[in-house]
């Protein structure tokens, strides 16, 4: 009985001695309290390198960039003449159409619908275009009545070309494989511009052009 009592002795001692030990070393234990909000001597605590507590950063409206004139140009009623390339469907070649830029949200994005005659029926198509800050890169959303994909595109703008171009990658509903798209934006003056899409289903591998569009405003 005696020697059973001192082993649990022992046994609380050690666990005592080198629980002591690990929470000493353990550098997850803090040991100074952490920051406070900048100039809050009194405020809410905050984890080291957070400037603020969240959810107390003042709502401002976007501040618009030097790109966003760049969109801007996307903005107006245009004609459009389309060019579809040849492919294993009937189609017609060349048509004619309309299209609509809009600026929304203060002018941080345009908003770009276009209707036309594509593979003998009616086409239509809607665009939301903007500038990521974050990333630096222009940037593309885009549906259309022919599929229920939603295609998200990223990419630069080429200031010697007056070109935005662009690229994203979607499942095609309708051949069951990847598609690897790419577009260019090119600015030919104050009231022409032009679209050129072009698709492959590899990477690497030769890219098919689709369609050309030409933009004049109206």
């Amino acid at each position: 009985m005696r020697f059973e009592r001192t082993i649990a002795v022992l046994v609380l001692a050690t666990g005592l001695i080198y629980g002591g030990i690990a929470t000493a070393a353990d550098p997850a234990v803090p040991t100074e309290p952490p920051p406070r909000a900048p100039g809050d001597p009194d405020g809410p605590r905050l984890p080291p390198g957070l400037k603020q507590p969240v959810g107390t950063n003042p709502w401002t409206q976007v501040a618009l960039k030097p790109e966003h004139a760049i969109l801007a140009g996307l903005a107006g009623k245009f004609t459009t003449k389309v060019h579809v390339y040849s492919g294993p469907f009937p189609r017609i070649l060349d048509t004619e159409g309309t299209a609509e830029g809009k600026l929304i949200m203060g002018g941080a994005f345009v908003q770009l619908t276009q209707a036309e005659k594509r593979m003998k029926q009616s086409f239509e198509a809607m665009t939301i275009h903007g500038y990521d800050e974050a990333t630096r890169r222009f940037t593309a959303s885009s549906v259309d009545n022919a599929s229920s994909v939603i295609v998200n595109l990223v990419g630069t703008y080429d200031a010697e070309k007056k070109q935005i171009v662009m690229s994203g990658r979607f499942s095609d509903p309708k051949v069951g494989f990847l598609t690897i798209i790419r577009t260019v934006t090119t600015f030919v003056d104050a009231n022409t511009w032009t679209y050129d899409e072009f698709v492959s289903h590899k990477a690497g591998d030769p890219e098919t052009r689709v369609v050309t569009i030409t933009f004049t405003r109206s």
